[in-house]
């Protein structure tokens, strides 16, 4: 036994589909991380992709697959180049600063006891511990996160092979898995949805794509100002100012207070400064990097994409740690701007007024002019009026575009005729017809004065 769900009943099942997919989701949200990634590296190559597409003819799988051995071979120049610098900077960081700071603030406590009697009977002993534990914690964690970059798990290797094939498949069926999608619903909402993927796609598209140019220019610059300023492990604060600017209005401020620590701790500083002088030039650096940064690189980049209220963007920040950790702190802002689309859409459609028309057709044009209307006339519904004699067999063509323009853009259209071909024509274009009989002429005559 067949089964066809009506219009109303294929929207139940696709809200219904919708619903579970995001349960899903957020249940299995620590093993989906290799397809979001997956998805945003498709959202930084599909554009390329395809522009190559279509400029070449070639196809998208040896696109693709070229691209990504463009992309290794890069990542390998770089990793062989850079890679063991970070490394050595970071061990460093882990075996010798950390216990020389925490030995040197231990020294400042017994020195400032020996020279103040307020001082003296005070047993710093619980200090010194403290220091010692929170020093032996952080290098613990240095060297926890360090030994990712050199050796790779079974997992890692799983979630990285993942991601690969997945990326793959979303860069060069992704439009397939869109079109899937779109099918799914009525005929008459798919102009509908088009423009409202069309603005997730521009919106989200150029915010994964400014963040990557983004992160390019800040560590660059970054990493050229500490050089110049001879701070301590350059190359690493650098990187890490970078992939900070991922996280907006936190990650900027955290990046210039890591390079402020290193610069007031360091064992010495250039142009015969004393540390504290390094470290309030190194502020000022960050800080009128920061100050060009939103004068001149995120106006031109990124402009006013999100749309976010700085509240709001926190809040957002927030869930997204909370929900899916580093992951879910540098997605949260862009999918609360696609949110944001979706919702103000649907608010629109809510609350905007349908509008109801009445159209007179005495001849084809009359067809003709009504048509270049439907953008205007989103989600109206409009009665047509036809004439006798006013279309022939011959305009079926003409009819039949009408009526899938009209439901290009959601609107119910339907006919009314005391002429027979015009009748026979609307229900074949499969518009909803009424057919009067011919006698009844002067009946319409009060309808159509009122058109004219």
């Amino acid at each position: 036994m067949d089964v066809t769900l009506s219009p109303r009943g294929r929207t139940v099942v696709v809200w219904l589909a919708a619903g579970i997919g995001l349960f899903v989701l957020l249940e299995a949200a620590h093993a989906l991380k290799p397809f979001a990634w997956a998805i945003i590296t498709a959202y930084i190559l599909h554009p390329l992709v395809a522009s190559i597409h279509r400029r070449t003819r070639l196809s998208k799988h040896l696109i693709t697959g070229w691209l990504y051995a463009l992309i290794g071979l890069i990542l390998v120049i770089f990793l062989i180049n850079f890679t063991p610098a970070l490394l050595q900077q970071i061990s460093e960081l882990q075996q010798e600063r950390i216990p020389e700071v925490i030995e040197n603030i231990e020294d400042w406590f017994d020195d400032r006891q020996r020279r103040d009697e307020r001082l003296a009977g005070i047993d710093t002993a619980f200090v010194e511990e403290r220091l010692d534990t929170a020093g032996q914690q952080l290098t613990d964690v240095l060297g926890a996160e360090a030994l990712p970059l050199v050796l790779s798990t079974f997992s890692v290797a799983i979630e990285g092979l993942i991601y690969l094939i997945a990326s793959f498949y979303f860069i060069v069926y992704g439009e397939r898995f869109v079109t899937a999608i779109r099918d799914l619903l009525n005929r008459r909402y798919h102009r509908e949805f088009d423009r409202l993927l069309l603005d997730i796609n521009t919106t989200l598209g150029a915010y994964i794509r400014a963040q990557v140019i983004l992160v390019v220019i800040m560590s660059t610059a970054s990493y050229a100002a500490l050089r110049i300023l001879d701070v301590d492990y350059a190359l690493s604060i650098a990187v890490a100012t970078g992939f900070l600017e991922l996280i907006p209005l936190i990650g900027p401020w955290t990046a210039g207070t890591i390079a402020v620590t290193i610069a007031l701790l360091q064992d010495s500083a250039p142009y015969d400064w004393s540390n504290a002088t390094l470290a309030i030039v190194v502020g000022i650096t960050y800080f009128a990097l920061r100050q060009l940064e939103d004068a001149f690189v995120i106006p031109l980049i990124i402009g006013r994409i999100v749309h976010l209220h700085p509240l709001l963007v926190i809040f957002v920040l927030v869930m997204g740690t909370t929900l899916g950790g580093v992951l879910g702190l540098i997605i949260a802002v862009p999918c609360a701007a696609v949110i944001k689309i979706v919702v103000s859409f649907f608010y629109a459609k809510l609350m905007s007024r349908e509008q109801r028309l009445v159209e007179t057709i005495r001849t084809s044009d009359d067809l003709r002019s009504l048509s270049d209307r439907f953008p205007n006339l989103i989600n109206a519904t409009v009665v047509l009026l036809i004439e006798p004699n006013a279309v022939t067999w011959e305009d079926l063509p003409l009819v039949q575009r009408v009526a899938d323009e009209a439901a290009d853009h959601a609107i119910a259209l339907s006919a009314v005729t005391p002429d027979g071909v015009a009748g026979a024509l609307a229900t074949a274009a499969g518009i909803t017809t009424a057919t009067i009989p011919a006698t009844l002429p002067v009946a319409m005559d009060p309808m159509l004065a009122t058109n004219q």
